[in-house]
């Protein structure tokens, strides 16, 4: 009778060395520009002045809106990821703008916004015609999302009683007493609408994503061809019992 013992285990053991781990979570704390505990806060990646600008005081912006330019994007990297922000208004151009508060604690703080009026500094969340979209570059699984309202707040009473707004076109309370919404949503884009049922006004304050990017083509190759070898040396070892 021909044993298989530990040589049957040697493909498996092979492989599961080669397969990739699971990626970390990477959270992206949009909230945090003006957090007095951190003093390098949550900024955009680049240099200001060329690739973020300056905005209503202590805000941060994607173009020169104070010179009426509404365009471009901030760029933000946590850990492994990257998230690009834009913004529309009715489908035309806006500026994204990440918006500071004066008074930052841990519940109060702001967020990602858009500007579509330059020189309005009461314009700087998503109201009504405005989306934000952040772009990933690569497929992943947000699990959580954090929202601030129009006071930078999510206590009860920030919002209208069931506020909305849209997540990826689809109408979802917004957050009222918690802050934060737990989802499990794969792909490399999302997007934050005003609408829904009882639309109100909002700011984008935390995203939490991992990675679930497959290998590339070389990486899977190098899989198979271990898992190969793992069973022809299993072959040889029986063919020799």
């Amino acid at each position: 009778m021909i044993k298989l013992t530990k040589l049957a285990m040697i493909p498996a053991a092979i492989l599961a060395a080669t397969l990739p781990l699971p990626m970390a979570a990477e959270t992206f704390e949009f909230y945090k520009l003006n957090d007095p505990s951190d003093a390098a806060d949550f900024r955009p990646d680049g240099v200001s002045g060329v690739d973020y600008f300056p905005a209503t005081g202590a805000d941060l912006a994607s173009s020169n809106v104070d010179g009426g330019i509404l365009n471009g994007d901030l760029s933000y990297t946590s850990g492994s990821l990257t998230a690009t922000a834009t913004a529309t208004y009715f489908g035309g151009d806006a500026a994204v703008v990440q918006d500071h508060e004066p008074n930052w604690t841990e519940a109060r703080g702001a967020g990602l916004g858009v500007y579509h009026r330059s020189g309005d500094n009461s314009d700087d969340n998503i109201t009504d015609g405005e989306k934000l979209t952040i772009n990933f570059g690569e497929s992943v699984n947000v699990t959580s999302i954090g929202l601030r309202a129009e006071g930078h707040s999510y206590a009860v009473g920030s919002w209208l009683p069931g506020a909305t707004f849209l997540l990826n076109g689809v109408s979802t309370l917004l957050p009222s007493g918690t802050g934060s919404i737990a989802v499990d949503i794969t792909g490399s884009e999302l997007t934050f609408e005003y609408g829904g049922t009882t639309p109100d006004q909002f700011y984008l304050a935390v995203l939490e994503a991992r990675s679930v990017s497959v290998p590339d083509g070389g990486a899977s190759a190098a899989l198979l061809g271990f898992s190969l070898l793992g069973l022809g040396f299993v072959r040889k070892q029986l063919a020799s019992q």
